[in-house]
């Protein structure tokens, strides 16, 4: 039965495939849009109700920024989402690896604690770039 131990393995596969195109597809559009002066994304609603910015906004265009190659453009609309997006490619490769080991493991699992952290560099990103003083931090 050639090719029965494959398909499983593709089967894995498609999740870590799937989820590159998505972001390739979505990077694409933000890419394009951004050239046209279009936004894909609505402006915060924290932002818009309130002034502060959330650990997000500029994410899109740092995104961007990092497409074209301008790291310090990217770092100045958002240095959360230009250090996040190495470790996003890491972890995906090494879900990808896994997967292609024939091992059915998601993308994230966090544990609870990872989880905590998680919000907790999120909240002191949005408090720390929303205090005065630290505009370098504001897109």
């Amino acid at each position: 039965m050639a090719g029965t131990g494959t398909r499983p393995r593709a089967r894995l596969l498609a999740a870590p495939l799937l989820t590159a195109g998505g972001v390739v597809v979505a990077t694409g559009a933000a890419v394009v849009a951004g050239r046209l002066g279009v936004s894909l994304v609505p402006e915060c609603p924290l932002h818009a109700l309130t002034g502060l910015w959330c650990p997000l906004c500029g994410g899109t265009r740092a995104v961007q920024a990092l497409v074209a190659g301008d790291l310090g453009a990217a770092a100045g609309l958002n240095v959360l989402v230009v250090v996040a997006v190495p470790v996003l490619v890491v972890l995906w490769l090494r879900w990808t690896a896994l997967r292609a080991s024939g091992r059915a493991v998601s993308l994230i699992a966090l544990s609870n604690r990872a989880g905590a952290m998680l919000a907790a560099v999120l909240l002191a990103y949005m408090v720390v770039r929303n205090l005065p003083g630290m505009e370098m931090l504001t897109p």
